[in-house]
């Protein structure tokens, strides 16, 4: 819904709703009844300050209720996006309530004093740095009190809203939106872990979380706050622009701080470049060390799918950054090919989506089978936007789309042929030891784990002398043996994994149109999607590593368990084994992990390169601020480590579980399994089981 160009119509609905979804989640009416109508007088008026109230609806209920209760309270209002505060000024007025456009800065500035200051469902939209200037603008804002509520994460909640609201506000943002704020709200003990002395987080219902403050009585509460830096009070809240929904419930937005022409795109998040965006850099060019060789703003270790799309974001935001690849030519193995709607926007900010949806095919729904027979259907998606579709385009297409669009943006900057030997941190820059890459013949082909392999590491052949580069900010993008991550000394945790798979690509027999099919067997599943130019992958479990496997192993395979003959293929059959690994930290310093090398996620489901690019989506501008304002450089970071290592931990459990459905049974477990089946491809379940696939809440 913070998309500018989304359905206006839908918009309307989604204001009109929030009342009703707030009325059920959120609280207020018990918090008005404890911690305000106390503060409040017959004769003498009280004030409060709503911030990021989007369409108005908790400001219209406290003043409704003030008002009832015989009790003078003014209401201020604010929300700086003009279509939430022109749908506020549509309503008809309430006595005492004003809205205006405005942030909690500008109150600030004013010198403006407030009895209570409260918000809802704004906390989880904001990193660190914003979520520390927001505190501070209510601690100098509020005279007595101050409540900002906000979801707490839960699979209860998730389930809840998800299961409670599919039949309902089918015309509206509410449910999409609301799905993914919960996935990224905080947990109580993350809140408390953030927030300063003063503050305290309880639990008020399930699933609902009050950050509160109380003015402490006396001479020192009468004066104003302890001064905050302006700069970092506006921008802890410059995050609402365009939130039309933070004041009220549930859509989400991760901000990015740019100041350069940009279009707002608030669907995921982020800002959009232009087509043609204006280039600022966030250093001057001529910056130099002092031997007098270039500094770079961030060097990104791994010329993949993830470390290019990375410094391809950079780019566009103006950051002098540069790629080395230990690859001196792209790889032609087709590895991941699914590509889900979150990723789909990160190649929209890049300029590229249309081209990667003109080449790719479009994957519409999955279905399940067993024994011959359909066991459920997912629907990924009813929309017809095209950038809510889950496609299919084999890893080395997507690679040379995202290279083509790195060398307009940034011409030289991919050094391939490039094997990074050390990594060291020198005050305020890192130096990158180098040396070229000799490319060595592996006879017997490669086998290993299908995502991330190949795209940095100790190399195969030997080296020879190389140079050194230097960088403010350095990222690992160098896939799952990353070498700068052992350099670094960061360990892995090792999660559940050791399932091995076969998999090749066949021409399609258009027995399965357009639709992803799972063939849960007695033998361990079988699975199909659909490629570009009348191909399909097929993917099967097996009960070892087949490094010696052909097409033709793998085509009797299927055969066996499924009953479908396929085609003849040239293509090669590749073995792999699935590893799940976590990095324990994703900073050190000034040198951030990404991708692969942060955490190494199942294949099964075409998770690894897709988690890798929503990765890049928070990096991006996390860096750029971290650039611009170095002050906010280890809340940003801080924030990219906790979210993403949270959103790695989501998704190995989704694999994990993907693998558990798939594994060899027999008998009464069979059955059991396939009910479960039933159960979960069937409304309301199903919903949320396709908007887990597609990846919409990481």
């Amino acid at each position: 819904m913070d998309d500018p160009d989304c359905d206006p119509v839908k918009l309307a609905s989604t204001y009109a709703n929030f009342r009703f979804v707030n009325g059920v989640v959120s609280g207020w009416r018990g918090m008005y009844r404890r911690d305000i109508r106390p503060l409040l007088s017959s004769t003498r008026e009280s004030t409060l300050l709503d911030v990021g109230c989007g369409g108005g609806d908790v400001a219209r209920a406290l003043a409704r209720w003030a008002a009832r209760d015989g009790l003078r309270l003014r209401i201020t209002a604010v929300d700086p996006d003009a279509r939430a505060h022109a749908y506020a000024m549509s309503l008809p007025p309430l006595p005492g309530l004003t809205f205006r456009r405005a942030l909690s800065s500008d109150f600030v500035a004013e010198r403006r004093r407030f009895d209570v200051v409260v918000s809802n469902h704004v906390l989880h939209h904001l990193t660190g740095e914003q979520l520390g200037g927001l505190l501070a603008d209510s601690e100098r804002l509020a005279a007595h009190r101050v409540l900002h509520a906000d979801i707490e994460r839960s699979r209860f909640a998730y389930l809840g809203f998800g299961l409670g609201t599919w039949p309902l506000f089918r015309r509206s943002f509410i449910r999409d939106d609301g799905l993914t704020s919960i996935r990224r709200s905080f947990t109580a003990a993350e809140l408390r872990e953030v927030v300063p002395p003063g503050w305290q987080v309880t639990r008020e219902h399930p699933s609902r979380l009050v950050l509160r403050r109380v003015v402490p009585t006396g001479p020192a509460s009468a004066g104003l706050a302890p001064a905050v830096s302006a700069s970092v009070s506006a921008s802890a809240v410059s995050v609402l622009a365009g939130t039309a929904s933070a004041g009220s419930v549930l859509a989400d937005t991760v901000p990015a701080s740019v100041s350069f022409p940009v279009k707002s795109d608030r669907r995921n998040g982020h800002s959009r470049p232009e087509r043609e965006p204006e280039r600022v850099h966030v250093h001057e060019r001529g910056q130099a060390n002092d031997s007098g060789a270039r500094v770079r703003d961030v060097i990104v270790v791994g010329g993949g799918p993830v470390g290019i799309l990375l410094a391809g974001l950079l780019a566009v935001r103006g950051v002098d950054v540069e790629v080395v690849e230990q690859r001196a030519k792209p790889s032609l193995r087709s590895r991941a090919i699914g590509i889900h709607p979150p990723s789909l926007r990160a190649l929209e900010q890049l300029g590229v989506a249309e081209e990667v949806l003109a080449r790719a095919v479009r994957i519409r729904g999955g279905v399940v089978r067993s024994d011959g027979r359909t066991l459920g259907r997912l629907a990924f998606t009813e929309t017809v936007d095209r950038m809510q579709s889950v496609i299919s385009l084999p890893q080395f297409e997507t690679e040379a789309v995202l290279r083509a669009r790195f060398a307009e943006l940034a011409p030289g900057r991919l050094r391939g042929g490039v094997t990074v030997t050390g990594v060291s941190e020198r005050g305020g820059r890192v130096a990158v030891e180098t040396a070229k890459t000799v490319e060595t013949a592996k006879p017997g082909g490669t086998h290993g784990t299908v995502e991330g392999i190949g795209t940095g590491g100790t190399g195969e052949g030997g080296v020879s002398a190389g140079e050194t580069l230097e960088a403010r900010y350095v990222v690992a993008a160098d896939g799952a043996r990353s070498l700068v991550r052992d350099l670094l000394g960061i360990r892995c945790t090792a999660r559940t994994g050791g399932e091995t798979y076969l998999m090749s690509d066949y021409p399609d027999t258009g027995e399965h149109l357009g639709e992803a099919v799972l063939f849960f067997e007695r033998g361990g599943v079988v699975e199909s999607f659909p490629l570009p130019g009348g191909r399909r992958r097929w993917v099967a479990m097996t009960p070892t590593l087949q490094t010696d496997a052909t097409s033709d192993d793998l085509a009797a395979l299927i055969r066996a368990r499924t009953g479908t003959q396929l085609p003849p293929t040239t293509a090669e059959a590749s073995a792999f084994s699935v590893q799940q690994r976590l990095a324990t930290r994703l900073v050190a310093g000034r040198v951030v992990l990404i991708g692969d090398a942060a955490h190494q996620i199942s294949p099964i489901g075409g998770q690894g390169m897709n988690l890798g690019w929503l990765d890049a989506l928070q990096l991006a501008p996390a860096l750029e601020r971290a650039l611009r304002d170095p002050e906010a450089a280890s809340g940003v970071l801080g924030d990219y480590d906790r979210r993403r290592r949270r959103s790695a931990r989501m998704a190995a459990r989704q694999a994990d579980f993907n693998m558990a459905m798939g594994g060899p049974v027999q008998g009464l477990r069979l059955r059991a399994r396939n009910g479960l089946v039933r159960a979960l491809a069937a409304p309301p379940a199903s919903a949320v089981l396709a908007r887990a696939f597609t990846m919409r809440w990481l």
